[in-house]
């Protein structure tokens, strides 16, 4: 908890990142940051009066072309009323991050949200180059090796079966 009492006066901006799923459930969807110079899901910041899932359904689509829905995890039956309260799906992880400091922006803070997605339409990729280096659709044995943080190869792991520890 030191990083989160030590920036607690920092900016605080609400970040999507989403997991998208190939059909077959066997790779996932990764971008190369800009920025940041690493294999990312694609995601970005939630605008203003967006929900977080609707933030990472667009910001897939408009960094890879990809047509991708939130994978429904609905927590809690909280035994809502439609027309006053929803019950919205669960990111599968939410993760403070520390955004350094860079030339005209200050150190923040990103509350990330991380959705699993998966694929509505065509698996192919059509990256945005003003957006992402790259993007392309990576195996559990290729996250592994990619240029990367650890929560992206956690996240991965949690999520891709590895080929090597399924028995016959």
């Amino acid at each position: 908890m030191a990083l989160i009492e030590h920036t607690s006066h920092f900016e605080k901006q609400f970040t999507v990142s989403g997991y998208v799923l190939s059909v077959a459930g066997d790779r996932v969807l990764l971008v190369h940051h800009r920025k940041l110079a690493k294999w990312l899901p694609p995601g970005g910041h939630v605008d203003p009066d967006e929900t977080p899932q609707a933030a990472v359904v667009r910001e897939v689509f408009e960094e890879t072309g990809i047509h991708a829905a939130v994978r429904p995890h609905p927590g809690i039956d909280l035994e809502v009323d439609d027309t006053k309260e929803a019950q919205l799906d669960l990111p599968t992880s939410m993760s403070y991050q520390l955004i350094p400091e860079r030339p005209g922006e200050p150190a923040h803070i990103h509350l990330d949200m991380a959705f699993v997605l998966d694929v509505t339409g065509d698996e192919t990729v059509n990256f945005a180059a003003d957006e992402v280096h790259g993007a392309g659709w990576f195996s559990l044995a290729d996250v592994m090796a990619l240029d990367t943080f650890p929560s992206v190869r956690a996240i991965s792991r949690s999520l891709l079966a590895d080929p090597a520890s399924v028995t016959a």
